[in-house]
């Protein structure tokens, strides 16, 4: 049982050699308050002892976009099994240096370090962009960071981006290939680990290995890089299995030639019995002119059931009132029922540690008055 307060190299090597000798390993958040911490040690004892967690299962826990961490078990064999293909996507090797800009404890970085140390290359990590860096894997918010630092100066040898765990805006690819930075998307979940992925503003391919399908309008996939389940016999997560065939609920259109990822499952909001993705809406306006950063929520409504509610950033020197003018215009690109009602404004968006949007605290800020109401 490891946790992110180790040094970096040290445990991504104990990660690598837990893993060669079929070792049990799991990764906590050193960030958690001590009930959390001692929660979820308990619930690991009781895995160990019951067998439900042996030798060659790695255990990483993952709270989303909700807050909630959820301890995930796969067998460390289906973390390697992607190795060789994001080798090959990639291009990394033993010449590069890959930078980290997030916790260790979030799957998404970990194992973008667990691939690095697998190629020979060097891992450095921290929110401070570091001048050796060739590549980096990022959720967008972070990339859109490294933008603005590389404007000024920063990141002059970077050029591969690995980018997940959030809808890309167009507007960031577009910044960062005029910068010279290939950017490589995929898209996964902790349970799913990787589905699909693309490198242009095309539909999502399958990752190599992996097969998808889409039934009812919902994304399923096949690979050796599923997880098993998860820590808590118990937990109701979204994972759910039909034969070899996975799914954690997300919505997409198209099929196993090339697939749309409409967005998650938990951003889907009911108003007046349309069903709309929350990510769809901040894609639209986050395009917007003005407007730097969007996030979507439902809000209660008596007729209607909930309506949407934008919550913008705006851009550095740009007026609020103007930025919701300019992403008001946007949304007429959009059907009736997925144009927000309500408007607010606020200095920057709440983000989980890996610096996904936390849609739970986004709806907070609404409700307490954090977000202010736009007129």
């Amino acid at each position: 049982m490891r946790d992110a307060t180790l040094p970096v190299v040290d445990l991504l090597e104990d990660l690598l050699d837990a893993a060669a000798a079929g070792r049990p390993h799991a990764v906590l958040d050193p960030a958690w308050p001590a009930p959390l911490r001692e929660a979820a040690h308990r619930q690991l004892r009781e895995a160990l002892a019951e067998r439900r967690v042996t030798g060659g299962d790695l255990v990483l826990f993952t709270s989303g976009s909700t807050g909630a961490p959820r301890g995930v078990v796969r067998t460390a064999d289906s973390w390697r099994a992607s190795l060789a293909p994001l080798t090959d996507l990639t291009g990394l090797g033993g010449q590069d240096v890959v930078w980290l800009p997030g916790p260790l404890s979030s799957s998404l970085f970990l194992h973008g370090g667990f691939h690095a140390r697998h190629v020979g290359a060097a891992v450095v990590t921290g929110r401070r962009p570091p001048a050796e860096a060739t590549a980096v894997h990022l959720v967008p918010a972070l990339l859109r960071d490294a933008l603005d630092a590389a404007d000024e100066g920063a990141l002059p040898r970077l050029r591969t981006v690995v980018c997940a765990g959030d809808s890309l805006p167009a507007v960031l690819r577009e910044h960062a290939a005029a910068r010279g930075w290939r950017v490589l998307e995929y898209y996964g979940a902790a349970e799913l680990s990787f589905v699909a992925w693309r490198d242009d503003d095309g539909r999502f391919r399958p990752f190599p290995g992996a097969e998808v399908r889409v039934a009812d309008g919902v994304l399923w996939a096949s690979s050796p890089y599923l997880a098993r389940g998860y820590l808590d016999p118990a937990d109701a997560g979204p994972l759910r299995r039909d034969g070899r065939w996975a799914t954690v609920g997300d919505l997409a259109d198209g099929d196993g030639a090339g697939v749309h990822v409409r967005g998650r499952a938990e951003s889907a909001v009911t108003t007046g019995g349309h069903t709309v993705v929350a990510e769809e809406v901040e894609q639209v306006l986050a395009g917007a002119d003005g407007v730097d950063e969007a996030g979507v929520v439902g809000l209660p409504h008596p007729d209607l059931g909930s309506v949407l509610a934008a919550v913008l950033v705006p851009s550095a020197g740009s007026d609020p009132a103007t930025a919701r003018a300019v992403a008001a215009v946007a949304t007429r690109a959009l059907p009736a029922p997925a144009r927000p009602r309500r408007w607010f404004t606020a200095d920057r968006l709440p983000r989980t540690g890996a610096g996904k949007l936390d849609r739970a605290a986004l709806a907070e800020h609404v409700r307490s008055g954090v977000a202010r109401p736009l007129p």
